[in-house]
């Protein structure tokens, strides 16, 4: 892709997302997941299993983070300030900007080698009941 055409993409790429992020904040600024008959859906991993899936709990993180509350959004799920932090920076990268980070450190967030057993573990260790591991559960 050209120089320009990349600029005008991540431009484009920038947009939407900023759309789509603000029209989620406006829906989580009005509608709260918490309460009884919310028309926000479920987690259906955990419908169907009684266990939390690594995404379990965003929503009502997502929801007390528009509220200004990071500490219940880091009880409702712990990753998502590790997933906000770095999803910005893999989307820059793969419109080709050079990112301010030492090369072994930007290698080990693009493998699969780090996200896999870092979701995989999250997965299995919020399921586990008792502390501390009880603590990466929802709630």
């Amino acid at each position: 892709m050209q120089a320009p055409a990349r600029h005008y993409a991540l431009a484009a790429t920038v947009a939407a997302c900023g759309a789509v992020a603000a029209a989620g904040a406006w829906v989580l600024q009005r509608v709260d997941p918490n309460a009884a008959g919310s028309p926000l859906p479920g987690c259906v991993f955990y419908h169907f299993t009684g266990l939390y899936c690594p995404g379990c709990g965003m929503t009502r993180a997502l929801h007390a983070l528009v509220h200004g509350d990071l500490a219940q959004a880091v009880a409702m799920n712990p990753l998502l300030p590790v997933l906000m932090a770095t999803l910005p920076l893999l989307v820059l990268h793969s419109f080709g900007y050079r990112l301010p980070l030492p090369r072994r450190a930007l290698a080990t967030l693009l493998s699969a080698k780090f996200w896999l057993p870092l979701l995989g573990g999250f997965w299995v260790l919020r399921n586990l009941p008792w502390p501390p591991f009880s603590w990466l559960a929802p709630g």
